[in-house]
């Protein structure tokens, strides 16, 4: 993904372009691996080390504002990020931690669960993601 196309997908959310928030959202579009804000805040570092850890915070915040990422926690409760903004379904590793999105269409599956939940609960429910849990390929061996 090239900047330009960050810096226009920024705009297109109204979102003030920024040298951070282009950095921050490729970091996350780039991986498949669920950063935590703190692995996003080191992989940048380097790069713009007068960018703060408070900085990745609040631009991580904006980016879900606007539904450009989600945000989640697993068992370790711990915010992970995620520039796949679509409900999903997420696996965890019970073992190391790690974070993987299962493959497959479960679209249809995921918004019956979530209506039949907003219609038992008086919560206004605003998006709603699956985690399932069990040991990666490495971890099973």
């Amino acid at each position: 993904m090239k900047d330009k196309d960050v810096a226009q997908i920024l705009r297109d959310k109204g979102l003030r372009v920024t040298p951070q928030r282009i950095a921050i959202y490729e970091c996350l579009a780039g991986t498949t691996a669920h950063p935590t804000a703190e692995t996003v805040y080191q992989q940048l570092h380097s790069k713009y080390p007068s960018m703060s850890l408070n900085t990745v915070y609040k631009t991580l915040l904006v980016l879900e504002a606007a539904g450009l990422i989600q945000r989640f926690t697993t068992a370790d409760s711990v915010f992970r990020y995620d520039a796949n903004p679509a409900e999903h379904v997420h696996a965890v590793c019970l073992k190391c931690g790690r974070v993987s999105d299962v493959p497959g269409d479960f679209g249809e599956e995921l918004e019956r669960l979530r209506a039949k939940a907003v219609g038992n609960s008086d919560y206004n429910i605003r998006y709603s993601t699956l985690l399932v849990y069990g040991l990666c390929p490495e971890c099973k061996r």
